[in-house]
């Protein structure tokens, strides 16, 4: 086997464009032009960590946000007892974790806005 080429990519590919003008990304292979939001996003398949596009997650996976599994593919993140976002699983939503983790109502919901505020 021999190595023909590899890809490094850091986070400075990423930040100084994402979420701007759409300007900013044009012709840009690491972002893409939203329609919705009319600015850089990550492309299809990948999410923002919060410092560079990554791929999203396959079955199984460790997940750490709500977004970085691959919903295509029918995965969720699900969250602990603690809150905690923990692994990517299929057909499981939120709600159902919720329920099954036996949390308080008040504090499920308000974990679940606040976690949602955020990707936006």
């Amino acid at each position: 086997m021999s190595i023909v080429g590899s890809v490094v990519l850091s986070a400075s590919l990423y930040a100084s464009m994402y979420n701007q003008s759409c300007s900013a990304c044009q012709e840009n292979r690491y972002q893409t032009c939203s329609s919705t939001t009319n600015a850089c996003q990550c492309p299809g398949n990948s999410y923002w960590n919060g410092s560079m596009c990554q791929l999203k997650l396959f079955q199984n996976a460790a997940c750490r946000q709500i977004d970085a599994c691959r919903s295509d593919l029918n995965l969720s993140c699900i969250i602990n007892s603690y809150g905690e976002f923990t692994q990517c699983l299929i057909g499981i939503n939120l709600f159902t974790i919720f329920a099954y983790e036996k949390l308080n109502t008040d504090k499920i919901f308000h974990f679940f806005f606040d976690k949602v505020e955020m990707m936006f």
